[in-house]
């Protein structure tokens, strides 16, 4: 492989390798930022507020309290027209009982809602935690696995004929310098 083609892959290996530091140092400054907040959510997940509880609640007791009146006030007119004080109070009790139903059957609602609420939050942070951590060190390991790729090719790739001589050459001499000093060192003692 030519000199020039070992350079780029070298240089190859640098741009991956600053690529990885850059996409690390960017996922941490995201993951600083989003981490205490989903792993927040994820702890302690929140439903209603107990503003909102309140709101819904006075609803359903509204909602009552005028299904509750109505059937009174029917009543009322009917024993009246009837002239049987007590023809209207069956009516009205079942009337009662049906609007006290349904406020139960609406507050029981709004804490199975607030709670259905939290545990989608809840859900929703623990997804967005793991994907924080997957993509924090997805991108980092692709881009190490191109600065290694590269290392790997430049490894790999075949020296050139001069290079190999001068290596040749360049092994060559040392081994004479080093049988030399060890010749000189050895003989001069005897």
């Amino acid at each position: 492989m030519s000199t020039g083609a070992q350079k780029d892959l070298f240089a190859n290996e640098g741009t991956a390798s600053n690529l990885s530091n850059q996409l690390t140092a960017n996922a941490g400054n995201v993951y600083g930022g989003l981490e205490p907040t989903l792993a927040a959510e994820s702890a302690h997940p929140a439903g209603f507020t107990p503003a909102q509880k309140a709101m819904q609640n006075t609803a359903a007791q509204q909602s009552a309290g005028g299904s509750t009146a109505a059937a009174v006030g029917q009543g009322g007119l009917y024993a009246a027209r009837t002239r049987n004080a007590g023809a209207g109070s069956s009516a009205i009790g079942n009337a009662v009982r049906s609007a006290g139903a349904g406020l139960s059957k609406n507050a029981v609602g709004t804490e199975t809602n607030s709670a259905n609420l939290a545990r989608q939050t809840q859900q929703q942070g623990i997804k967005g935690l793991e994907g924080l951590n997957s993509t924090e060190l997805g991108e980092g390991e692709n881009a190490l696995g191109l600065s290694n790729e590269a290392l790997k090719l430049e490894e790999a790739s075949p020296q050139s004929y001069w290079r190999k001589e001068g290596q040749g050459l360049a092994t060559q001499g040392i081994n004479s310098l080093i049988n030399s000093a060890t010749m000189g060192i050895g003989g001069g003692g005897g």
